[in-house]
This record gives C-alpha cells, structure tokens and sequence, in this order.
C-alpha cells in the first residue's frame, strides 16, 4: 500500500479498463470489474484481502441486487451476477443492434431501478494507440448509436435517451430527483429531473468541458448533492456543487480516472478505480499505479447509501 498528498493506492492491480466501483455493505467489499480482462473483483476493507473471478464474458458494471449477488452489465445485457457462485444469468439485452453499441457504466437510482447507458461499439478498437484516443477528445464525429436505459425491477426495460456517443454514470441526487449522465466523448454532463415512475425528462447542460480537461467518465454523489467526477485522460477528480460550480480537483497520479465511490460502514470513504489500457512500460515506469484502486482521503462529505436493485 502507497500514500501520495490526498490518496492512498489500496490495490496496484494494473486493471486495463477498470469500472463500477461499487461498496457493499452484505460483506464488507469494494468491488469493481476489469471489462477488458474481464473479471469481477473485490477488496475486503478490514482486512485487505483481496479476491477475482474470471468473467465468462466482459461485465461493464453491477449492483447489489436486493434478493442476492448482483445486478450487472455486460456483453449479454442485463446479467444476474453472483462470484461466489460464479453466476453469470442473461435477463434482457436493451440493445436494438449489439454490432453498433454495448453497454458501459450503470448503477441504481433510489427507488431500487437499475439504470446503464450505452456507448458506440466502434469508435475505438484494440488497434488503437493512446495517441489516437487522447486526439478525439471533443470530437463528434463519431457514432451517437449509444441509448440510456432503465431496469425495471419487473424486467421490463425503458429507454431513456438516445443519441449518446459514450454514456457514463449516471448518477442520482440525495433526494433522487436530478439525474447526471456524462456522455464522454463530445465532453458534455446532462442533468435530467427524474419523475417519481423513473422517467427524465427537462434535460439541460450541467457541464460542458474542453479537450485539456479530460473525458468526464463515472460518477459519485455526497450528501450535500455535490458531484465527484473521474475524467480519463486527466490527472484529476473534481467535485462540483449542484449548481456546476466546481469545488474542489484532486491530484492524483495517474492520468486515467474511471469511476469513484463511496463506501465504508457510513459512507465516509472515497474510492476511485483507474485505468491502464495500451500501457507500456514506458507508461508504467512515469505512472507506475495506473490501473490501482484508489482511496481518496478526507472527502469534506459522506456519500449517499447504495440502493440495492430491487428485482
């Protein structure tokens, strides 16, 4: 384990394209998946141990699930999860075309729905170097085949938005009436009001940002309904006030950060998974905890308590 000013490296998993930080209270774990591996991984907080499970196909993101293991994201579409019994169940896959688009970042709202975006399937592909992903920051010319969608804990799917190049979050205020979804590429953050049936509607720009600043990727809440962001490509987790005023920015040492969360027994922890995609050692030998999980030290909030999916 490494400290820096402000964070501290838990876990130097090297991960390649970490996501879905996710805390659960049933067992005392930080978990996250690797989508390029693709595994399932967890982090014991007491006592550092540490535990993955070989996906048979790539998970993009999970959430508790209210009945046991989890609800998740992946190549199927929705899946029941479970690593402890190496349950990997297809429920529904929301994608009217998989070859154009495939799942990414999702969570639960506070009524206990699920909700995943979607992102273009093709705008980058294993050829593609570091340098040709770092130069389409802010570029549109891409594929807007990615969709929002909600998971009804009856297994009936709503589409929410369309038109999305690269969805990410989304995530909920304390209350659960504003949604926040980025949508990476075009560097943009959306904030919806959320109706009490789950609907959004009222979409307005929250944010919007420029190529120095980094993708704006996954997201976490505090109880004061401020908004922590991971930016890929950046050095950076920044946290705004409800409003878009931006609070505070954490150094970090690493460049590509993915998706904070809070966790913990009240919620006063601050972890973040990163990225390491196309690395060489190079990289490595100038970012040598690229791909760790992160604690971020002393937020100034807790975080909101997770609720588990209700289907």
């Amino acid at each position: 384990m490494m400290e820096g000013e402000g964070w501290r490296c838990l876990w130097d998993a090297k991960a390649i394209l970490g996501e879905s930080t996710i805390w659960d209270e049933r067992d005392g774990c930080i978990y996250w998946v690797d989508i390029e591996a693709p595994s399932i991984n967890w982090y014991h907080l007491r006592d550092g141990e540490r535990g993955t499970w070989s996906t048979p196909n790539w998970v993009s993101a999970l959430a508790p699930r209210s009945s046991g293991g989890f609800i998740g994201s992946a190549a199927d579409g929705f899946v029941h999860l479970d690593p402890a019994q190496k349950l990997y169940a297809p429920v529904v896959h929301p994608i009217p075309n998989p070859k154009i688009a495939r799942l990414n970042d999702g969570v639960t709202d506070r009524k206990g729905r699920y909700w995943s975006g979607s992102c273009d399937s093709s705008q980058w592909d294993e050829s593609t170097t570091t340098e040709d992903k770092e130069s389409t920051l802010g570029n549109l010319d891409v594929r807007n085949t990615g969709e929002l969608y909600r998971l009804n804990a009856d297994g009936t799917v709503s589409t929410q938005e369309r038109n999305i190049v690269t969805a990410n979050g989304p995530a909920f205020s304390p209350d659960g009436k504003f949604a926040y979804v980025n949508d990476s590429m075009p560097l943009v953050s959306w904030v919806y009001e959320v109706s009490d049936d789950g609907t959004l509607g009222n979409r307005r720009d929250f944010l919007r940002f420029k190529p120095e600043d980094g993708y704006p990727d996954g997201m976490a809440v505090d109880t004061e309904g401020c908004i922590w962001m991971a930016f890929y490509e950046s050095w950076y987790l920044r946290r705004f006030a409800p409003d878009g005023r931006l609070l505070e920015e954490r150094r970090l040492p690493v460049k590509r950060g993915l998706r904070p969360a809070f966790g913990g027994a009240d919620y006063s922890r601050l972890f973040l998974i990163t990225g390491s995609q196309g690395y060489t050692a190079e990289r490595f030998a100038s970012e040598p905890f690229a791909g760790g999980l992160f604690e971020i030290l002393d937020p100034p909030a807790r975080g909101v308590p997770n609720t588990p999916f209700a289907g």
